[in-house]
């Protein structure tokens, strides 16, 4: 047949209810009785219950409900507004007594715009791969070079799934996630794991190497894991064995089995480090040397200065204790700087501008105070 076909195809599939496939193609259509295949050439249309699809040329095998389609292709899924273009795909169509869920398989790295709910409001992943299986209205599988963009989320990784009927979605090989415009972070490891609520990020953790930086800050551990909420990052957690779990900024870093860290709407407030803790200050011009305090748990809390930036405010080291630090001559800048060691059950040391302002030794307090030698009088 040629010019302008128009064809249906309406038969009982056992369920009592009539299924229409409606095809057409602009140039010809041959069906071949005998192997129940129709093939559409030019222009090809296809469409029933739940996706529409258009395409250069298409087949249908009948005895098997599947559907080939190429060049140009464009599927839309009817019920939740999803989009897929490419330049290839299988569509496997649900039918009762065959399959109970519709499939495709788009090969050649596809472009899809993947929802689960038909609201206009909600915003697609934008998925690109080198190969995508979706499997009903809620699962998606891609493999090959994987990205997957939104406005508030961005990733990438060698293969991904997501279940967006349990909210859940993972990254795999290479991984990489990382929030744009207010949530600002970016998240690396072996594999990612992120969660959704009402269709918004709420969860994300890296497993393996992972490495993650937010708010000049940078942390590496085993397990990274950030909580989001009103698409802003408030609080993170890490933890590991073969990596000890470190945070680091451009003039601290903290070292520990475990740490976790308070930042409410995307505002450092507060870490704290247990097991073996232990909180070092960049070296300054002065010296190699670093100030430090340890203990079996460490918190650090910050403030804001007049300016808006975040300081160091108070440093608190709890069991077996440790600090060490270096206290300057005010009217002396060239003179050495004096030495205290102290021990204790607790350590509290308060700052101010970045310095150490006032030091509590708590319980079973001992120490070493050490100062330079003077410098003779002419």
């Amino acid at each position: 047949m040629g010019g302008g076909v128009r064809w249906s195809c309406q038969r009982d599939v056992g369920t009592g209810d009539s299924i229409r496939i409606w095809s057409g193609a602009s140039d010809s259509l041959a069906r071949y009785l005998d192997t129940g295949r129709a093939d559409f050439v030019g222009n090809a249309f296809f469409r029933d219950s739940t996706i529409e699809l258009t395409a250069d040329r298409a087949t249908y095998f009948e005895p098997e409900d599947r559907l080939v389609a190429d060049g140009n292709v464009r599927l839309v899924n009817l019920v939740t507004g999803s989009v897929l273009t490419g330049p290839t795909l299988t569509y496997w169509r649900a039918v009762a007594g065959v399959r109970d869920t519709a499939s495709l398989y788009a090969p050649r790295r596809p472009r899809v715009e993947y929802k689960s709910t038909g609201d206009p409001e909600v915003e697609p992943y934008i998925i690109r791969a080198d190969h995508v299986r979706l499997t009903g209205n809620d699962i998606a599988h891609a493999g090959g070079t994987v990205t997957i963009d939104r406005s508030d989320f961005t990733a990438k990784g060698d293969s991904t799934e997501l279940d967006m009927s349990v909210g859940e979605g993972f990254l795999i090989g290479h991984a990489e996630a990382g929030g744009t415009d207010s949530v600002s972070y970016n998240l690396r490891g072996r594999r990612i794991a992120f969660r959704l609520e009402e269709n918004q990020l709420n969860w994300v953790q890296a497993q393996g190497r992972a490495d993650a930086t937010s708010a000049g800050w940078r942390m590496v551990g085993d397990t990274i894991e950030l909580h989001l909420a009103e698409e802003k990052l408030q609080a993170a957690q890490m933890w590991g064995d073969s990596t000890r779990p470190r945070a680091m900024s451009e003039t601290y870093t903290i070292v520990s089995d475990s740490m976790a860290v308070d930042v409410p709407n995307q505002v450092l407030t507060e870490v704290r480090a247990f097991g073996t803790a232990k909180a070092t200050a960049k070296p300054d011009s002065l010296s190699t040397e670093a100030d430090w305090m340890a203990g079996d748990t460490v918190t650090v809390r910050f403030d804001s200065t007049e300016a808006g930036e975040r300081t160091l405010s108070e440093l608190i080291a709890a069991g077996n204790a440790q600090a060490y630090y270096r206290i300057y001559d005010e009217e002396d800048s060239t003179a050495a700087p004096a030495i205290n060691y102290s021990r204790g059950q607790k350590i509290v040391a308060l700052f101010k501008d970045e310095e150490v302002d006032k030091v509590q030794v708590i319980g079973a307090a001992d120490g070493v105070y050490l100062e330079p030698k003077k410098k003779p009088i002419p």
